[in-house]
């Protein structure tokens, strides 16, 4: 793996640019040719950065070359073959359709560019315009910094939403840099101008768990093994749940110098239950060195210390949150000179179903997808009528998304039923400029917006997918200062379209905990482990942390500008904030202080460019 030395700052970054001299001219600002990764066959430089915690694998053939970037078991020989094999920049989207692991995708065929990032965007690109040429790159703030651009108040507003629907949760944080979705390509010409096409489209689900879940298991272990082969040291989470534990069986069955297993418990009721069913299917695992056991008693709470996460993300996400946890785990992770780090983010939302599976199960079997919703409902109190309404409403996105704008411009709670995703929520908090820009903002993304896919649980599917890939590009960014890769293989594009291809009624059912896991690793996990039907969360200690550092997560909050910019009424953040002894806090909160602490690290991280 190449773990190059990390930048002043942590960032790690790769910056593709077009095959011209203007273009080459930005590689001399990121550092000169120390920093160039891979070059044009005329020689300039296509790929610029420095990377930490990520593999760069490169092929060539006459005209052409291909590299990817991130983890991904290709080889230079078959990197070759697909150069070769290429008749024009589109052929490399074959890389990233055909390989296991997590990557992004560069090209250039007679200097025509083209880049990729994951459909599910654990990996993701940005581009922008700088002079004549677009350039690409995994990291927005680096393109603003290289373009000189500010941030976009109204993007920034949009932020402080506690659910983004889609398109609101792609919109870039810097006016002039544009997000590339993870289903497109960007093809950059010599002249530096660009166009996108469509790489990939989500797979049909008709697959029984059955074979589903042989075809699952498959891409699971490919994709752990992308990462783990050879003698690459490996730490990698053992929770006891149904995401980790495979990932750990796997890892443990392909690594050559075996594996750390790392457990966490809590002090409070049932919070040793992870470690007793981690301890059972251990029973199983081949080849693990090492099984570390720590309390969390052994780290700081809940919202400690997130003031002192310093390390640059190029987007706000909950990784700020979970930061000090992680980052305490990295660090022990880096003093045993691990190069990757397993986990099972993911798991929950690609496993579990929403309420969106069955309202597009009742265009074709009502009954079941009534019996199914019943089953949710009626524990949670809901009324027969709004189950009723729920799977009958057949408003399009467009006007889902427009009747929630609408009422929240009116200040009215949206109906209690969402199908298609999280319901648009404004807090209560929002000063009325910001509330007004939101509202704009939001109509003016109406004309032509389209869904994700054309089925309300094909978008849920890909929205909640793609939800849960943000987190883990941020996660992702914390392993950067450490050279570890913190990744996430249930969110691999090939693993995700395993489970899309299982049926829905099968991939889970009110019935089962996460059957299609539990079908993959039949016969490998212990019988007995696999009898699981919970998880135990840590809500108690969100609470109690939530509780001693309050006044440190306003003060943040108030540092970064964000109490006194204008978008937030000062008076009711506070007390709508307040701390309870016994609930946890506003969900609110989360992206306040996620956002207030992307700021704060923006302003003081040291520039990649001279």
């Amino acid at each position: 793996m190449q773990n190059a030395v990390v930048n002043g700052n942590g960032r790690s970054y790769v910056v593709a640019l077009p095959d011209n001299d203007a273009a080459a001219s930005i590689a001399d600002r990121l550092g000169g040719p120390e920093r160039v990764l891979a070059s044009h066959v005329s020689g300039r430089p296509l790929l610029v950065g420095t990377l930490s915690g990520n593999r760069l694998i490169s092929g060539s053939a006459d005209e052409t070359c291909v590299s990817v970037v991130g983890q991904c078991a290709v080889t230079q020989e078959e990197m070759n073959r697909y150069a070769a094999r290429a008749s024009g920049p589109t052929d490399f989207s074959r890389v990233q359709l055909q390989c296991s692991g997590s990557f992004l995708t560069f090209g250039s065929y007679q200097g025509n560019v083209y880049a990729s990032g994951q459909a599910l965007e654990t990996r993701r690109l940005w581009w922008c315009s700088i002079g004549e040429n677009t350039v690409i790159s995994d990291r927005a703030d680096v393109l603003a910094e290289l373009a000189d651009l500010a941030f976009d108040e109204t993007a920034i507003a949009l932020r402080l939403l506690p659910v983004q629907p889609h398109p609101i949760d792609q919109i870039g944080l810097w006016s002039g840099v544009q997000p590339l979705p993870g289903d497109q390509a960007l093809l950059v010409g010599q002249d530096g101008e660009s166009r996108r096409i469509t790489w990939w489209n989500m797979p049909s689900e008709d697959v029984d768990l059955q074979n589903g879940a042989v075809a699952f298991r498959d891409a699971l272990e490919k994709a752990v093994t992308s990462r783990t082969a050879g003698n690459t040291e490996v730490v990698c989470d053992l929770s006891g749940g149904l995401d980790s534990t495979p990932i750990c069986y796997f890892a443990a069955a392909s690594s050559g110098s075996g594996i750390v297993a790392r457990t966490l418990f809590h002090p409070d009721p049932g919070g040793r239950e992870d470690l007793a069913w981690a301890k059972k299917a251990l029973t199983v695992m081949p080849n693990v060195r090492e099984h570390l056991v720590k309390s969390t008693d052994e780290f700081v709470d809940f919202y400690e210390g997130i003031d002192e996460v310093n390390v640059v993300l190029d987007e706000p996400t909950q990784a700020i949150t979970a930061g000090p946890r992680i980052m305490a785990l990295l660090s022990e992770d880096a003093q045993k000179k691990a190069e990757i780090h397993l986990n099972g983010l993911g798991g929950d939302h690609i496993l579990r179903g929403v309420a969106g599976w069955e309202h597009t199960l009742a265009r074709s079997h009502p009954l079941l997808a009534w019996r199914r919703s019943r089953s949710e409902h009626i524990p949670a109190g809901t009324s027969v009528m709004s189950t009723l309404r729920q799977l009958s409403d057949r408003r399009s996105y467009r006007a889902w998304l427009a009747d929630g704008i609408a009422k929240k411009a009116k200040s009215l709670r949206p109906p209690g039923v969402n199908d298609w995703s999280s319901p648009l929520a404004l807090p209560e908090w929002l000063s009325a400029d910001a509330r007004e820009t939101v509202v704009k903002a939001v109509r003016s993304l109406l004309s032509g917006l389209d869904p994700l896919h054309p089925t309300v649980a094909g978008h849920s599917d890909i929205y909640f997918a793609r939800d849960a890939a943000k987190l883990v590009r941020g996660t992702g960014q914390l392993g950067n200062p450490f050279g570890v890769a913190y990744e996430a293989p249930l969110l691999d594009d090939r693993v995700v379209e395993a489970a899309f291809r299982v049926r829905r009624t099968e991939r889970d059912t009110p019935l089962e905990w996460k059957p299609l896991m539990k079908s993959a690793m039949r016969g490998i996990l212990p019988k007995e482990y696999l009898m699981r039907t919970s998880k135990v969360g840590g809500g108690a200690q969100s609470v109690r942390g939530y509780l001693r550092h309050h006044d440190v997560l306003v003060g943040l909050v108030e540092e970064s500008g964000l109490l006194d910019g204008g978008l937030i009424d000062r008076t009711a953040f506070l007390n709508s904030t307040r701390p309870d002894r016994w609930e946890p806090p506003s969900p609110e909160i989360h992206n306040v202080v996620n956002l207030g602490k992307f700021i704060l690290n923006q302003r003081r991280t040291a520039p990649v460019a001279a």
